[in-house]
């Protein structure tokens, strides 16, 4: 079945993310709250927390889609940052020299801004680089585990310059979305007026992912009667799958999906059975 350009947004609103250009100022709660009223979504959330002062990658999920955020959460971060130095390295070799110390696995103490616990964690830095230095300030890149804190990267190479603090953060990526996908605010507010008052749906369609776009999951494909069943939360058996990226292992998590590629429910498999754990389809329109 064709759909039409509203019928295709109006599934999209009802699952899907948005790659927001989060601005300095205001919280992650308080885009992903003003996002949800503009596009009058039931609920919304989103996937790792910005410091009101950071700005970049802010990935929202719409409606069904907010109970997917754990599948994003985990995903690795990039950031470019300007972090200010007590006493200036020699030169940029230097301050490099001390941040390749901090690359690779490392344990950090939360900073006391943030709101989690405060014990020590591991995490892993891929990369910390210094691109500039100008006297006792430094651009950098740091490419990082999710749940590392950067500024506590600043102020650990800054104990070899007598002391250092992060001055500006930009989240430039979240796993394979970079900033070339964002959308600014003003942006999107235009999008939505387009598409209430001028009947132009393409600009905010092309704001909205589709959820399978995202998820990493192996693939099942479900049989038409199947689709009922587990949008009632009903297990299936293996035979009601018509096709497969992989052959389903013990305990995986699989995405199962109808004949037209829509996003039926994330399933586990267990016992022989692929037991539905998010169901994301309607039983009357049985679509995501």
């Amino acid at each position: 079945m064709v759909l039409s350009e509203s019928e295709v947004l109006d599934e999209l609103l009802h699952c899907s993310f948005i790659f927001v250009d989060k601005p300095r100022g205001p919280s992650s709660h308080e885009i992903t709250t003003f996002v949800k009223k503009l596009l009058g979504a039931q609920k919304a959330g989103h996937a790792g927390t910005l410091d009101p002062q950071v700005s970049g990658v802010q990935i929202i999920g719409l409606n069904k889609a907010a109970r997917l955020l754990r599948y994003v959460v985990g995903q690795d971060k990039e950031y470019i940052g300007v972090l200010r130095l007590r006493q200036a390295p020699e030169d940029i070799a230097h301050l490099q020299k001390q941040m390749d110390r901090l690359v690779g696995k490392i344990r950090q103490m939360p900073p006391k801004e943030s709101a989690v616990a405060k014990r020590r964690r591991e995490r892993k830095v891929y990369e910390f680089t210094a691109l500039e230095l100008l006297n006792r300030t430094a651009l950098f890149r740091a490419r990082v585990e999710a749940g590392t804190y950067v500024r506590v990267l600043c102020t650990d190479v800054g104990k070899a310059f007598g002391g250092g603090i992060m001055l500006q953060l930009r989240r430039t990526r979240v796993g394979r979305i970079g900033e070339r996908r964002l959308v600014r605010l003003p942006d999107l507010a235009d999008a939505l007026y387009l598409a209430k008052n001028k009947r132009d749906v393409k600009p905010l369609q092309a704001m909205l992912v589709p959820v399978k776009e995202m998820l990493k999951l192996p693939c099942l494909c479900i049989r038409p009667a199947a689709v009922e069943a587990v949008c009632r939360g009903s297990p299936l058996a293996i035979s009601d799958v018509s096709a497969a990226e992989v052959r389903a292992q013990e305990g995986q998590e699989m995405q199962l999906t109808d004949e037209d590629g829509k996003l039926v429910a994330i399933a586990q498999f267990k016992g022989g059975a692929l037991h539905p754990k998010i169901v994301l389809c309607e039983r009357e329109k049985n679509i995501t």
